[in-house]
């Protein structure tokens, strides 16, 4: 489950990085920004990082579990011998 979950964290940097690729393409074109694309990039950027926030915890929350099971096991383990 930690090996999915960075997968998907890296896939939503990927994507960030992908908008902001887009935006700065978009930038030196010359094309103008709408102020309604600005606004829902930002929306985006912004659900994007509420996700990474997300998934950093829950990475946390499962590294601080394989922990405490690993101290558990070998705790059973000394006592086993």
């Amino acid at each position: 489950t930690i090996e999915k979950l960075r997968l998907k964290n890296s896939t939503i940097k990927a994507n960030i990085a992908k908008m902001e690729q887009m935006l700065a393409h978009k930038e030196e074109m010359g094309e103008v920004l709408h102020l309604v694309d600005f606004d829902q990039l930002k929306i985006e950027n912004q659900q994007y990082l509420e996700k990474i926030e997300e998934r950093n915890n829950e990475l946390l929350r499962l590294k601080l579990s394989t922990s405490r099971t690993v101290q558990v096991l070998n705790g059973l383990k000394t006592a086993l011998h």
